[in-house]
């Protein structure tokens, strides 16, 4: 089973704010599975004394999609077995195709509002997991958490992640992929979990249970009404062992 959602932080609703986050999962084949969360950057845009407000949704929602479509297209097209290189190898191209997404995005935007567009659209976290027969890996550029049968890792950037879409700023040529996490002892996995900075460690530690699309939703939507869950927007997706 594997399934996602999201909420609108406490936060973001006062201030009528869209939900910056973004989920979504995918099973395109059997004994495939492809889970990813992406979350907008929420501050303001600073310039001349001016300052804009940002609406990195449009990044979370454009760059997620097109990770999503592209991990799908390459992963079913390999041969099998799958190994860890072979996956490791898709990222780094998902890693190279992603930069050359966002650079056609901005391509045709005068120079002198490029920088503010970047910055108020298309900074977003990318974290995600992939899951193959022979293999289970994680996969990030930004802050958010990784579970794997129920153990926490939490990805901490200080406030300060590692926007992909910063390569259109100031680009670096020695970033080639992603930061990765391979899973050891992948044929105990149960469950795989990647969800964004607005979750916490006690609420993700629930998510063993499998539960349905709307199941899920219904649970995530009870909690986002409890005093101190969810300020801030939440995205997680999620996969458990039939």
């Amino acid at each position: 089973m594997i399934n996602h959602a999201t909420i609108l932080g406490r936060a973001h609703r006062l201030m009528q704010h869209n939900c910056q986050d973004f989920a979504a999962t995918a099973s395109p084949a059997p004994h495939l599975a492809i889970g990813l969360v992406c979350d907008g950057c929420g501050s303001k845009f600073v310039a001349n004394g001016r300052s804009a407000p940002s609406h990195n949704e449009t990044g979370a929602n454009l760059l997620g999609q097109f990770a999503l479509e592209f991990l799908s297209q390459k992963l079913v097209a390999l041969p099998t077995p799958i190994c860890p290189q072979t996956v490791e190898d898709v990222l780094a191209d998902l890693h190279l195709a992603a930069h050359t997404f966002l650079q056609q995005l901005t391509a045709h935007i005068p120079e002198a509002a490029r920088r503010q567009f970047v910055a108020t659209r298309l900074l977003t976290t990318l974290v995600g997991f992939v899951r193959t027969a022979e293999t289970a890996v994680f996969f990030w550029q930004g802050d958010g958490f990784l579970v794997a049968n129920g153990a926490i890792c939490q990805l901490n950037s200080n406030n300060q992640p590692d926007y992909l879409a910063y390569q259109l700023l100031q680009p670096n040529p020695e970033q080639t992929n992603f930061q990765l996490a391979f899973v050891p002892q992948p044929g105990e996995l149960r469950w795989l979990a990647v969800a964004t900075d607005g979750w916490q460690a006690a609420l993700l530690e629930q998510l063993n249970d499998p539960r349905s699309a709307l199941a899920l939703q219904r649970w995530l939507n009870v909690q986002s009404q409890q005093r101190g869950q969810f300020d801030d927007d939440g995205a997680v997706a999620i996969w458990h062992q039939s």
